[in-house]
């Protein structure tokens, strides 16, 4: 069976597989144990070391199970993984260039090198030697890393939406979400959990901002990101959003991870 055979590794998901590889199966658990992390996100841990061996195998069948739960129509929304590092604050990692070979899959016959964008944000090739012969993802970086899952909003050319398409944006998360089994493991329950309860818009400079019905709106602020958190009933379906200024990505966070301004709308 090709491609991959992620059909059979997305169902070993259910508790099966393991986010690491390592011969020492004691040392791979402590090192690899999932846990919340920045803004609330899944994340696997390595210990500090100049890079970090994690499972290709593993995080590709993670990728492959949360795209197959999407929803069948156009989507909205982009899945992403996204590094951090221990120590670094999120103003840091929003702004963060990786360098190139950042992170690389490392195969008896294959290396290559995985792309990644501003903040961090990086999709898994799907690589079938890479596959065939259980390659490490290989991370570099003097600090510890943390490998978490992240949902991006899809933004017209315009800047420029209803409300309602935000909306719909979550209730796609929502969908994925709800097709992620009780037994599945950890990594995707994790995942499950996750409120996505309001969005982030990130900008190149300080000059951004959210426009709700052409009102700057702000509820928190992390650097030259602006804040929008998500009560029933504040915004009406047919209120325009919009994101002012140069935009770099617009993502679903955890509010709980924000301080709120002392006036918001």
């Amino acid at each position: 069976m090709r491609l991959l055979h992620l059909a059979v590794l997305a169902a070993s998901l259910g508790g099966c597989a393991s986010p690491a590889h390592s011969v020492d199966r004691k040392q791979a658990a402590a090192r690899n144990q999932t846990q919340d992390g920045p803004a609330g996100h899944v994340v696997v841990t390595t210990a500090s070391r100049d890079t970090a061996a994690l499972s290709y195998r593993f995080f590709l069948g993670v990728q492959y199970e949360l795209h197959q739960h999407m929803p069948p129509e156009s989507h909205l929304v982009d899945l992403w993984y996204r590094l951090s590092y221990s120590g670094m604050r999120e103003t840091e990692r929003d702004a963060h260039v990786p360098p190139e070979r950042t992170i690389t899959v490392h195969g008896k016959s294959v290396r290559a090198t995985v792309p990644m964008r501003r903040g961090a944000y990086f999709s898994l090739p799907a690589i079938q030697d890479a596959y065939d012969e259980d390659a490490e993802l290989v991370v570099g970086g003097t600090s510890r890393p943390w490998l978490g899952v992240w949902w991006t909003l899809r933004v017209p050319d315009s800047r420029r939406m209803a409300y309602a398409d935000v909306r719909r944006a979550r209730a796609q998360i929502a969908a994925v979400q709800g097709k992620i089994s009780g037994h599945s493991h950890l990594y995707l329950k994790t995942v499950k959990r996750q409120p996505y309860d309001g969005i982030k818009a990130c900008f190149h400079d300080d000059s951004g901002a959210i426009l709700v019905d052409g009102k700057a709106v702000a509820d928190a602020t992390e650097g030259r990101c602006r804040v929008l958190f998500s009560d029933p009933g504040r915004i009406a379906d047919d209120s325009s959003i919009a994101f002012s200024g140069p935009l770099d990505v617009v993502s679903f966070i955890d509010r709980s991870y924000y301080r709120p301004l002392a006036k918001g709308m």
